[in-house]
């Protein structure tokens, strides 16, 4: 008789980590090689679909994964599997799991229904440990006695911390069967997750906020280029999804991912998938990634950068691509239609608020697409959460609960909640609380006046009248209390911004206070604030945010010796187009026609690279403005997936996996209509 085993890797419903759970699939693959007539292997993603298992069956061993937006999940998952079958075996393993050992004991005996922590690696280990379990017929009390010492694992005897040597890490990665090849992962490829493929395990980058920055990671492994162009074809075979997820740390950046690249175009061409590919994320080899943007034009290309500032680079042990290359990559990024998408990481070790705006302006004016301001949140198992970083640098941590994390859920009759909780750092010895609020306040400006370029058509006329784009932008965040309804907006987010605990104690004490997981469940507390109060803006506010762009553009122009008839003319209806196009975007079946001098079809092509006065018509031009039956199913496949909330919609019009600019309307211009 098999041994019945489960795999997990559980997402709160709303989350935004809907891809397919290839990770845990990879370890059951290896679990299955090696011992493939003594185990049943099921997978899991949804815990709705856990449940259903779990009210039929009870696991001989139940393995979770560990990561920062599902380890309370998990653990209460365990917990109640624990309570109700004290001989089922708990397995966790993944990278949300510290790397002192004193550290590593608390974790242990603050979760004592876990039995082994694998540490690390998962594959090599969980065999030796599901090898154990067979040899002392799954009697994981007598291991433990014995203080048996297993390769990568970790568990408690006697409140001691028990450990096996670390393995070094697997050199051939193709002895893991694809878990997509044999086909595992068939039932995820419905079109409710998203499919993702990884080429390399490792990063050669040491970065101290990043869990991978670990001296154990900086070697890559490569699985073989046939396995990978074979798990394509098969993903493309059968997908429902719209998208594809690279998961390599610096995919681009190596010539075996070009021709990775080649295999995603030549399926895109076959089967119409993948219609959006995310992403391109290679730190240097600048030549490689240009080249791997225009083999598959389009793609989401990510610049992980983090600061400019030399002094917070040197403290995070982080190395960009020069500006200047920067610059440069943006450019050819823009001419094979790409996504240029930058991120930046507040508060990291000797951060201070102008070194994060200087930053975000030389991005700007680098000409990346979107440049996305992320909190530091401090993960366990990278260097920065070490009590010698921590002390080093002053840093000031605070906790809050993760958005789209208080679900209730029903197993074996008892209805739970486990919400997760974010560690986060808003101040240290070089950046105050109060310079942290008014950084978050400007990331807020970028997020909705920037960011995805909604007003990408505006920033290029104001680039031919030499206005500073970052000096544009600038110029709309100081004019923010001027509009009551931005300084409204304003108001709110901030006062979300400082929903913040002292200690994760605290967190957990205001959660238990009646009402509190509710509000929390509805939405009214724990927002991604950036992200929901961006989307907020865009669906109820675009006609007021164009009035603000285009009257601050108009008063720069105006200083800039720029005040002639004809640019005043343009801007009014470029201001009326751009509008039309973006104006409650969700709403797929509306349809418009506008009369204009200015032939914006065409200026759309060019994606408004040229001057526009060359598109002026005497007589005006009748424009179309409607969502395509493409648009559509792309807008309707996202809203399938991660549903309608703020949250849920916030995610749509900001990954990489959906580039805003598509979502506007199809403009298309009526021949047989002119007005003079």
């Amino acid at each position: 008789m098999k041994i019945l085993v489960s795999f997990s890797d559980l997402a709160h419903e709303g989350q935004t980590t809907r891809v397919i759970p290839s990770g845990v699939a990879m370890v059951a693959s290896y679990v299955l090689k090696n011992f493939k007539d003594k185990v049943e292997v099921n997978i899991f993603k949804y815990p709705e679909k856990f449940i259903e298992f779990l009210e039929q069956k009870t696991p001989k061993i139940a393995c979770f994964s560990n990561y920062i937006w599902n380890i309370n999940l998990s653990y209460e998952f365990a917990r109640q599997i624990k309570k109700k079958s004290p001989d089922t075996i708990i397995i966790f393993g993944g990278p949300n799991y510290p790397t002192d050992k004193d550290e590593q004991l608390a974790f242990l005996l603050s979760h004592p229904d876990i039995d082994f922590y694998i540490e690390r690696e998962g594959e090599q280990s969980c065999v030796e440990l599901f090898s154990k379990l067979f040899e002392n017929n799954f009697d994981f009390r007598k291991i433990k006695e014995n203080k048996l010492r297993i390769s990568n694992c970790h568990y408690i005897n006697e409140e001691k911390l028990i450990q096996g040597e670390l393995l070094p890490r697997m050199e051939n990665l193709d002895n893991i069967p694809s878990p997509y090849l044999s086909g595992l992962c068939d039932q995820f490829l419905d079109g409710d997750l998203i499919p993702s493929i990884q080429g390399v395990r490792g990063c050669p980058f040491t970065c101290t906020y990043c869990q991978e920055g670990h001296i154990y990671f900086c070697k890559i492994r490569r699985f073989s280029l046939k396995r990978t162009m074979d798990e394509i074809e098969y993903i493309a075979q059968r997908t429902k999804a719209q998208s594809l997820l690279t998961t390599d740390s610096n995919f681009g950046m190596y010539e075996e991912d070009l021709e990775i690249c080649r295999k995603i175009a030549s399926v895109q061409k076959k089967y119409g998938w993948p219609e959006v590919v995310d992403g391109i994320r290679g730190k240097n080899c600048k030549e490689r990634v240009l080249k791997a943007l225009s083999i598959i034009p389009g793609t989401h290309l990510s610049v992980g950068i983090q600061s400019t500032d030399p002094i917070v680079l040197k403290n995070v042990k982080r190395v960009n691509i020069p500006i200047n290359e920067m610059i440069e990559v943006s450019k050819e990024g823009e001419a094979f239609g790409s996504d240029r998408f930058s991120e930046l990481i507040l508060c990291l070790p000797g951060d201070t608020k102008e070194a994060h705006f200087k930053s975000i302006f030389e991005l700007i004016d680098a000409g990346m697409d979107t440049i996305r301001s992320h909190q530091l949140i401090i993960l366990p198992g990278s260097e920065l959460a070490t009590k010698m970083s921590r002390e080093c640098y002053g840093i000031v941590a605070r906790f809050r609960v993760t958005p789209c994390t208080a679900n209730p859920y029903n197993l074996y009759g008892k209805i739970f909640s486990a919400p997760e909780i974010d560690e986060i750092c808003v101040a240290n010895n070089t950046m105050p609380f109060e310079d942290y609020l008014e950084c978050r306040l400007f990331d807020l400006t970028v997020e909705i006046f920037y960011n995805n370029q909604v007003f990408g058509e505006l920033l290029k006329f104001l680039n031919m009248r030499n206005i500073q784009i970052s000096s544009f932008i600038l110029g709309i965040h100081k004019r923010i209390g001027n509009f009551s309804f931005l300084s409204d907006l304003y108001n709110n987010f901030l006062t979300e911004t400082k929903e913040l605990f002292t200690s994760r104690g605290e967190v957990k004490a205001f959660l238990q206070q009646p009402g509190v997981i509710e509000r929390y469940r509805l939405g009214e507390l724990g927002n991604n604030e950036q992200l929901v109060y961006r989307t907020l803006a865009i669906l109820d506010h675009m006609g007021d945010l164009h009035k603000i762009a285009f009257e601050v553009a108009k008063e720069m122009l105006i200083q800039k010796g720029f005040s002639d008839k004809r640019d005043s003319d343009y801007l009014r209806e470029l201001a009326e187009f751009s509008l039309l196009r973006k104006n409650d975007i969700l709403s797929l079946n509306t349809i418009t026609k506008k009369f204009f001098h200015y032939n914006f079809v065409n200026l759309l092509a060019s994606n408004f690279n040229e001057d526009p006065s060359s598109y002026y018509n005497p007589k005006k031009i009748n424009i179309l403005f409607n969502h395509t039956d493409d648009q559509k199913k792309v807008i309707l496949n996202f809203l399938q997936i991660y549903g309608s909330s703020k949250e849920g919609i916030a995610f749509i019009l900001s990954t990489g996996l959906t580039n805003t600019k598509n979502l506007y309307r199809n403009v298309k211009k009526l021949e047989s209509e002119l007005e003079s």
